[in-house]
């Protein structure tokens, strides 16, 4: 059985493959090797964008604090979790919202809690806080940001 067919275009390849070899060399200060040498062989079935990230960096952000989530990192997360139009994203530590802004990228409804009630209700000032940064990208709001300890989540009755 042949799956592919026809002529080979290397300047535009339908199907990309990837052999890919962990690298089992260096020191190892005496110890034994922490991943046998293996060879992987597979098809690329997709790719990123990683225009988003020039856009969304940290240093261009308006408002930062000292745990704020590097840009591709918050991305990978909003992926992971399946962010789309329709579902809502709740970060129990918001900090300054990186995840969140990510999540709203990709359509998510946001929410979000944190135990500083000044990095929710005040930032740096009425034009620097979390809710600037979504302004910046001209995403849309988070339904709520809640002041919280995540010991005692919101919404959890006994």
């Amino acid at each position: 059985m042949n799956l592919f067919q026809g002529r080979v275009n290397l300047k535009n390849p339908e199907h990309k493959f990837w052999l890919i070899e962990t690298d089992d060399y260096g020191s190892n200060n005496g110890l034994p090797p922490v991943v046998q040498k293996r060879i992987f062989f597979g098809r690329e079935v997709g790719a990123a964008d990683r225009k988003l990230l020039p856009t969304y960096q940290l240093k261009s952000r308006t408002y930062l604090g000292p745990t704020a989530m590097d840009a591709e990192m918050a991305f990978l997360m909003a992926n992971q979790a399946l962010a789309t139009a329709g579902k809502l994203v709740y970060d129990p530590f918001v900090g300054t919202g990186s995840i969140l802004v990510a999540a709203a990228h990709f359509g998510a409804m946001t929410m979000g809690a944190d135990i500083d009630i000044r990095v929710v209700r005040d930032g740096r000032g009425p034009d620097c806080n979390v809710w600037s940064n979504f302004k910046q990208y001209h995403l849309p709001m988070p339904i709520s940001l809640l002041r919280a300890d995540n010991n005692l989540p919101p919404g959890v009755l006994d």
